[in-house]
């Protein structure tokens, strides 16, 4: 009797879950074990934004992500539309400057299919009241909204472990190939072999490839959002996910001008901010992030803290929404604050497919998009391990050995935005 086919999946975020689903779904005939230092959904996929949008600057990206929310609303058609919450509640980019771009120039293709574009202040305000009155632009994505994370993947790891998904708790100290197979040893001294190895542990990708000999060209920064209570109900509860697209310098007081000029600590405060500042209504109040964080950060399970985050973030949040400055310097309790690490490649598309080791997988690189994508990067990488031949046409983009390739280099180099907020 032929001996089952067992497949290891390192990394139990949405995109290991979503990855362990559909390759059950494809060939319950194997063995799956899923492995993480942690509990599933509890680092990185506990801190997404839980958001989704079907337009991108790139063709590859649309079609990636609309394949994904495809495959969503399949999983509510087969499991009830209360198996997870998953809301075309709205994505509106807003600008002061009606000539900003917003998207950059980009691949417009079809654009106002997945795009509206509003210009008429008078409108504007009509429609948004919150916003500053000298908004000149909004381009809302059509389909897009909220989806709860942890519902969609603790409905995915349900439903993998019930077609026989085995999950095995503990931190993986080494791999070493044994014969045609692959021996992974935990912390535990519990050693676990498989046919097939997938990587899929989100900012800690290259800690498990230089188990293999190689890294990824990815880097990490850290992100950071925070939730506070609006007691002065400035923020309706159904304003969509609400994203301020112009660069701006804090609007600090004389003395705290003063102050951060004499101290080389805070110095950085008086830089120019980029774009991106995002903000969306929450059950418990209002949600807000701004991923001005550039600074590249080797990744860790204890993550630091940051000085001034909320106070920055809710000045410069006023900047488009005015009532939010009486939240400044009195902000409502209780505060919470987290962080997760947005893994990346250079042009931001995911790494899925086999890497440069035979029988040895990647699903990652998911940088502030990987909820609403996990679907369709799980499923792909599902593909690529039982050698599919239809690979949907934007699998090649984000194939881990297309920087080989002189054709997507090109594209890469010329594109003149990344999509990351």
């Amino acid at each position: 009797m032929q001996e089952k086919l067992t497949i290891a999946i390192c990394g139990a975020g949405i995109a290991g879950v979503a990855t362990a689903y559909y390759i059950l779904k494809k060939r319950k005939d194997c063995n799956v074990i899923l492995i993480d230092k942690n509990q599933p959904l509890s680092f990185t996929t506990s801190k997404s934004g839980e958001n989704f949008r079907d337009y991108w600057p790139e063709k590859n990206m649309r079609q990636f992500v609309s394949d994904s929310i495809e495959l969503m609303k399949e999983l509510k058609t087969q499991y009830g539309e209360n198996s997870f919450e998953m809301k075309n509640s709205g994505y509106n980019f807003i600008s002061h400057d009606v000539d900003n771009p917003i998207f950059g120039s980009g691949d417009k293709e079809n654009s106002t299919s997945y795009l509206e574009e509003f210009t008429n202040t008078s409108a504007i305000q009509k429609d948004f009241p919150y916003l500053d009155k000298k908004i000149e632009k909004v381009v809302r994505i059509k389909n897009a909204g909220k989806i709860d994370v942890y519902d969609l993947g603790t409905l995915l790891l349900k439903e993998a472990k019930n077609m026989g998904l085995t999950f095995i708790e503990g931190e993986i100290v080494r791999i070493e190939k044994s014969g045609t197979k692959f021996q992974i040893v935990l912390d535990s001294e519990e050693l676990i072999d498989a046919d097939k190895v997938v990587i899929a542990t989100g900012p800690f990708l290259n800690k498990i490839a230089t188990m293999f000999g190689f890294q990824f060209p990815i880097s990490n920064t850290l992100q950071r959002k925070f939730i506070i209570p609006d007691p002065n109900k400035i923020i309706p509860k159904n304003m969509p996910f609400t994203i301020y697209a112009d660069k701006q310098y804090l609007d600090w007081s004389t003395d705290e001008l003063e102050f951060f000029k004499s101290d080389e600590k805070y110095k950085w405060l008086l830089n120019e901010f980029p774009g991106g500042l995002h903000i969306k209504p929450e059950t418990e109040g209002i949600k807000l992030g701004w991923a001005f964080q550039t600074e590249k950060s080797e990744p860790s399970f204890d993550i630091p803290g940051f000085e001034f985050f909320p106070q920055e973030v809710l000045k410069g949040a006023s900047r488009f929404i005015p009532e939010l400055s009486a939240y400044e310097n009195d902000i409502p309790t209780p505060l919470i604050e987290y962080a997760g690490y947005y893994t990346r490649t250079k042009e931001n598309w995911p790494l899925i497919g086999q890497t440069e080791v035979n029988n040895v997988y990647v699903v990652g690189a998911l940088a502030g998009y990987g909820t609403m994508s996990a679907c369709a990067a799980g499923k792909l990488c599902a593909n690529y391990i039982f050698d599919k031949p239809d690979l949907p046409e934007y699998a090649a983009y984000f194939d881990p050995l297309r920087y080989e390739n002189e054709e997507i280099v090109k594209a890469m180099n010329e594109l003149d935005s990344d999509g990351q907020l």
